[in-house]
């Protein structure tokens, strides 16, 4: 059941139940106070009786001129009490043994009087007069009842009156109650359905944006409107979709990390897998290797074979982590750039390109392994944009505080669409991407990456056809 109907049917219930309560309770205590008046009005009518039985039972004693009067007399007074003329009142009085010794329009009570408590209970309450209602074949009746003591006798005295036009009204106003009820929950059902409906509204309408959300539909906000709670319930499922987009775009990335990390992985592998290939070629090559060129070559080898192992597990961290922090230590920039230089002798050699490097000594905080990367990875790019017999320029210098490393091609450049794209994640599909298509390779990605990680910052000024030139400034300072 929808909670529209939950709310209707309940209310209903309730509203219905309330009224028909307080109509009853109306009712009953109408009814009592009619009943209450027509005891009073009972009792005065049965005082004015049993002062008659006694006056007759005192003028025909004065009459007779009798000091006590027998049993004889007194049914013959209680007779012509009981039916004397004018008499609109039931009427009945009872000897002390509870016998009848007269009775007037009593047939339909009698018998219920006998079989009842009523004679037997009259003044044993303290009470001076006992009322008792009886319901009857033509309707119901209240009976009156006292006892009195005459010529040393008591008599129990009833009398009755009619009251079945209090049922009667009574029954008549519980109809018209139920007819008002019927067409009172019509009315307030009507009424009652069409407010719920546009007071639930709002909840409706956030069941939509819900479902929408859940869809996948993030970007979608819900207006706030309606009642306060409403209003906090719509801000509060902003608030979850914010997060839910935020949360949503950062597994995305996530993912894409992941799945581009491969890609990654195997380009920066390939930059000491190519040194390493280099000397361990030019070992097998030659047939007569000097024992100075084989030491250098092998320690070439294991020193890039170190760097494969330590690069590749630091970029496992970097992807994993999302940007974990490295390890930062001074290091000397000179010395990074030599190593880096060694390692590309088989690079530059292929390419026929020459490679000049120059640097102040300067000391940088860094990661010694993912700075050589970003070093060797412009090299390479550079290395291969220049045409052969060129020269690649590297330079490092102390500028206003800061460590500025330049280098420079004089390669097929790169547009200013290129430029503006080069640094993009992965951006692998366009070969413009390639230096040798003008474009700025895969490892520059990474190399910003690694440059965010050491506080550095990179930039590209390049030009078709005229070269590029990067620069990457981070803090340092020269070495005293």
């Amino acid at each position: 059941m929808k909670l529209w109907q939950k709310i209707f049917l309940s209310s209903l219930f309730l509203i219905i139940a309330a009224v028909n309560i307080i109509s009853v309770t109306i009712l009953n205590n109408s009814h009592r106070l009619l009943l209450e008046r027509e005891q009073t009005h009972a009792i005065s009518e049965h005082e004015y009786f049993e002062a008659s039985f006694s006056n007759s039972v005192v003028y025909s004693k004065l009459a007779d001129e009798k000091i006590a009067l027998t049993s004889g007399d007194i049914r013959r007074i209680a007779s012509e009490v009981v039916g004397g003329s004018g008499r609109t009142r039931d009427s009945a009085i009872f000897d002390s043994s509870g016998t009848v010794i007269a009775a007037n329009g009593m047939d339909e009570l009698l018998d219920k009087i006998t079989e009842s408590s009523f004679i037997s209970s009259i003044d044993s309450s303290g009470k001076k007069y006992s009322v008792s209602v009886y319901g009857t074949d033509s309707g119901h009746k209240m009976a009156v009842g006292s006892v009195i003591t005459t010529e040393g006798m008591s008599y129990s005295i009833v009398t009755s009156s009619d009251i079945s036009e209090i049922y009667i009204m009574r029954n008549k106003q519980i109809d018209f109650v139920r007819k008002v009820s019927i067409i009172s929950a019509g009315a307030i059902s009507l009424i009652l359905l069409i407010t719920v409906l546009l007071m639930l509204n709002p909840l409706n309408r956030l069941n939509v944006y819900t479902k929408a959300i859940a869809g996948g539909n993030y970007r979608i906000r819900i207006r706030e409107r309606g009642s306060q709670e409403f209003r906090e319930l719509a801000q509060n499922m902003n608030i979850m979709a914010d997060s839910i987009q935020v949360n949503a775009a950062r597994l995305e990335k996530i993912a894409e990390d992941r799945q581009t990390f491969i890609a990654n992985l195997s380009h920066e592998m390939k930059t000491p897998l190519t040194s390493i290939l280099g000397f361990a070629d030019i070992l097998r090559i030659k047939k007569h290797v000097p024992d100075s060129e084989r030491t250098e070559y092998a320690g070439v080898i294991v020193e890039e074979t170190k760097r494969l192992r330590s690069l590749s597990g630091k970029l496992m961290g970097i992807v994993a982590m999302n940007g974990t922090e490295i390890q930062k230590r001074p290091v000397c920039l000179q010395s990074m750039i030599n190593e880096t230089k060694a390692a590309l002798v088989p690079l530059i050699a292929k390419n026929d390109v020459r490679l000049e490097c120059l640097s102040q000594d300067i000391t940088i905080n860094a990661d010694e392994e993912l700075f050589k990367s970003l070093l060797y990875n412009i090299i390479e790019n550079a290395v291969k944009a220049s045409p052969k017999n060129e020269t690649v320029v590297l330079n490092a210098a102390m500028y206003e505080g800061d460590a500025v490393i330049t280098i420079t091609d004089h390669g097929i450049g790169m547009t200013p669409e290129v430029v503006k794209k080069a640094f993009e994640p992965f951006y692998m599909a366009d070969k413009s991407r390639s230096r040798k298509a003008g474009g700025a390779g895969l490892g520059l990605a990474l190399c910003r990456r690694i440059a965010e990680l050491h506080s550095a910052k990179i930039e590209i000024a390049s030009r078709p056809n005229e070269g590029t030139t990067i620069f990457i400034t981070i803090p340092g300072e020269e070495c005293l």
